[in-house]
């Protein structure tokens, strides 16, 4: 069951509290992922404290947050631990919300057994969960399809495309094929001008 208005603000907002958001990529407005985030991690803490997202008390989780592409379902985790820095893990009460594109949702439902289940790979826990960085090599550089993977990646979470981005698809062509052969057309159209292709009638 949903309700049908922005749900009033929680009564014990003081407490440590993990606020699961759902919504919709195309449905967060900003021109790009960071002004998206912001937005999301502001609107739930203004919603609970009346103030914006506070890095010394709030961590900010995405899930599926391919704002490159429209109309895909994606999720944020907001664990509120406070002050208190706890290094061990905690058991706190889960908070479940709908963003709508116009406002806050609150789900009073059972997270769906799924959801519960991906919850438990993310700690609540203020050292957080710990992501893999993709490695460089001795030289100070990545291996080319490390790059490549990177360069999916950003068009994927709708991160800019830098100078030197646009470089190494010059200079590597056969992962710019291999990127025009593998990405959602509506992805590829952002870097294809990009990188210097010959026809394939060429």
């Amino acid at each position: 069951m949903e309700s049908s208005a922005a749900p009033p603000p929680v009564a014990n907002s003081t407490g440590k509290v993990r606020i699961l958001l759902q919504t919709i990529t195309h449905l967060v407005p900003g021109s790009d992922r960071p002004e998206k985030l912001t937005f999301i991690q502001n609107t739930v803490c203004q919603h609970h404290w009346k103030r914006d997202f506070d890095f010394a008390q709030e961590r900010c989780y995405p899930y599926r947050d391919y704002f490159g592409l429209r109309n895909r379902k994606c999720f944020f985790l907001i664990d509120h631990h406070g002050h208190d820095h706890t290094i061990q893990e905690e058991k706190v009460p889960v908070l479940w919300y709908k963003w709508t594109g116009e406002s806050l949702v609150r789900i009073y439902e059972d997270l769906p057994s799924r959801i519960q289940k991906e919850l438990k790979k993310w700690p609540f826990a203020w050292k957080g969960r710990k992501f893999h960085r993709v490695p460089k090599g001795p030289d100070g550089k990545y291996d080319p399809m490390d790059y490549r993977e990177i360069i999916k990646s950003k068009l994927y979470l709708g991160t800019p495309i830098l100078k030197e981005n646009i470089e190494f698809l010059r200079e590597y062509p056969e992962h710019a094929r291999w990127l025009r052969d593998h990405l959602y057309h509506e992805l590829w159209v952002k870097i294809e001008p990009f990188c210097d292709l010959p026809g394939e009638g060429e």
